[in-house]
C-alpha cells in the first residue's frame, strides 16, 4: 500500500496584525473617550477664546489711552481690570482639575474594562500578541490626550497674557504655572499612565479611575507644598527689595522679621510693636505704612522666594521627571500585562 505524505506545517506562525490594524481598532474601541475629550477642551476652549478676544480687546484700549498716568487713562484700566480679572481668576481654579478629568476618564477603562470583562482573550486570538496589543493601545491615546493638553495650554497662556503684561499674576503663581508652558500637557500624561498602570494592576474599571485619581491628587498636592520650591536654591530678599514692582511677580511662600541685632524675632513680638504704633500707621490701608513703622523701630521683614526668571527652568524640570515617571508607568503597565495577564 501507498501512504500519502502529509504537507509539512509551515515553520513559521501566521503572521502578526500589522500596527496599522491595531491603531484602527484602538481608535474604533476608544473614540468616544477620545470624542468626550475633544468636547471638554473644545467647549472650555470656546470659553478662553471667546472671552480672551474680549480681554485682548479690552487691553488694547488700556495700552493705547494716553497719557498714561492721566485720571482718564488710569480710570480705564481700573474697569479693565475690574470687569475681567476676578472672573479670569475663577477660572483659573475650575482648570485645575482638567489633566485629572482627561487623563484618568481616557486612562482607566483602557485595560482595566478589557481585563475586567474578559474581552482581551479574543483580541490575543487574533494573531494579536499581548505586547502589541498594549502598545498600540497606550501610545495612541497617551499622544492623542498629550497633544490636546498642550494646544489647550497654548490657548489658555494667550488667554491670560494681559495680567501678566499688567503685573497682576506672577509666572511662577502656583494657580498658573501648571496650567502653561509643559506643566499641563506633562501633567495629563501623568494622569493618563496612573490610570492604565491601576487597571492593570486592580482590573476593575472604577476602582482604577477611583486609584488614579487619589494618587494624581497626592502628586500635586505634594509637588506644590513642598517639591517645586525646592527645584533650585531660593533667594531670600528683605527690606527695600520687598516693595519693588518685581518683587511682586516673584513666588514667595516664607517670611519672617529680624530685629535690630539680626536675630529673628517672634510674630508676637512685631503685633507687639505695631499695637503702640499711631492711629494713622494701624489704619492705614496702605501695607507700607507698616513695614515702614517697623523699619524705623529696627524691624526688618524678611522673605524667601524664586524669582520670576526661573519660570522656563521650573517648567523643564518639572516636566521633566512628569515625563520620566509616566514613561516608567506606561512601561511598568506593559510589563504587568506581558507577565500577570491571563
Amino acid at each position: 500500500m501507498t501512504a500519502v505524505t502529509a504537507p509539512a506545517r509551515p515553520a513559521s506562525g501566521p503572521r502578526p496584525v500589522p500596527w496599522s490594524r491595531l491603531v484602527w481598532v484602538t481608535w474604533r474601541q476608544h473614540r468616544a473617550a477620545l470624542a468626550g475629550v475633544a468636547t471638554l477642551l473644545g467647549g472650555v476652549g470656546l470659553y478662553l477664546l471667546i472671552m480672551g478676544l474680549k480681554i485682548h480687546s479690552g487691553y488694547a484700549n488700556v495700552t493705547s489711552c494716553h497719557p498714561a498716568r492721566s485720571a482718564a487713562c488710569q480710570l480705564t484700566r481700573q474697569l479693565f481690570t475690574n470687569d475681567y480679572h476676578p472672573t479670569a481668576q475663577t477660572v483659573t481654579g475650575f482648570l485645575q482639575v482638567i489633566p485629572a478629568l482627561v487623563g484618568v476618564f481616557v486612562g482607566g477603562p483602557v485595560l482595566a474594562r478589557e481585563l475586567e470583562t474578559g474581552t482581551f482573550r479574543f483580541a490575543w486570538t487574533q494573531g494579536c500578541a499581548r505586547t502589541r496589543w498594549v502598545i498600540a493601545k497606550l501610545a495612541l491615546l497617551a499622544v492623542a490626550v498629550t497633544v490636546a493638553a498642550e494646544a489647550f495650554s497654548l490657548l489658555f497662556s494667550w488667554y491670560f497674557q494681559p495680567w501678566f503684561a499688567e503685573g497682576l499674576d506672577g509666572a511662577l503663581a502656583p494657580q498658573l504655572f501648571d496650567l502653561r508652558g509643559v506643566d499641563l500637557a506633562a501633567w495629563t500624561l501623568l494622569a493618563f499612565a496612573l490610570g492604565v498602570a491601576a487597571g492593570a494592576l486592580i482590573r476593575r474599571t472604577v476602582p482604577a479611575m477611583a486609584a488614579a485619581l487619589a494618587a494624581w491628587t497626592g502628586l500635586v498636592f505634594a509637588t506644590f507644598m513642598f517639591l517645586r520650591e525646592h527645584y533650585q536654591a531660593p533667594l531670600v530678599a528683605g527690606g527695600a527689595k520687598v516693595n519693588t514692582a518685581s518683587f511682586a511677580l516673584d513666588w514667595s511662600w516664607a517670611q519672617w522679621y529680624t530685629g535690630a541685632n539680626g536675630k529673628p524675632v517672634s510674630q508676637q513680638t512685631i503685633r507687639n510693636v505695631m499695637a503702640h504704633a499711631p492711629a494713622s500707621v494701624q489704619n492705614s490701608p496702605n501695607p507700607d505704612a507698616a513695614t515702614a513703622y517697623l523699619s524705623a523701630h529696627h524691624y526688618t521683614q524678611w522673605w524667601l522666594y524664586q524669582p520670576v526668571g526661573r519660570y522656563w527652568h521650573f517648567q523643564f524640570i518639572e516636566g521633566g521627571w512628569l515625563l520620566a515617571l509616566s514613561l516608567a508607568l506606561l512601561a511598568a503597565t506593559i510589563w504587568l500585562v506581558r507577565r500577570k495577564a491571563a
